[in-house]
């Protein structure tokens, strides 16, 4: 990119040197030195775009990231979970979830936390 904006920059020193010139042998070659620079500029550029191109195919990106595995004995406010198995509630079609007050002892254990509580998660089996 940066060399292509290079490039660019002295094809208009070149029209400027140009344009203050007489046509003559000094023109033809400086006009024959601004279309080697143009073109050179121009394989340049198709060349960095096909080499990026190269490197994005053989890149990860073509593919999603492995899932990270989460961590399940809290939730994000901090409120351990009760659950089954990961396996048993992804092949449910239905879970229920119930927020469950600390008992006495629970919230003297942990007073510093904000939001007290347990996070259940059961399986529900047949219909509601």
């Amino acid at each position: 990119m940066v060399i292509s904006l290079l490039m660019w920059c002295l094809f208009g020193y070149y029209w400027f040197v140009v344009s203050k010139r007489e046509i003559g042998a000094e023109t033809l070659q400086a006009l024959v030195v601004l279309s080697i620079v143009i073109l050179v500029g121009l394989i340049v550029t198709f060349w960095w775009v096909k080499h990026n191109k190269k490197l994005a195919l053989r890149n990860r990106r073509n593919t999603p990231p492995p899932p990270v595995p989460e961590p399940f004995e809290s939730d994000t406010l901090n409120r351990p979970i009760i659950a089954p198995s990961i396996n048993e509630l992804q092949a449910a079609s239905i879970i229920d979830i119930e927020l469950v007050p600390y008992t006495e002892e629970e919230k003297a254990a942990d007073p510093d936390n904000e939001y007290p509580g347990k996070k259940v998660y059961s399986v529900v089996r047949g219909r509601r």
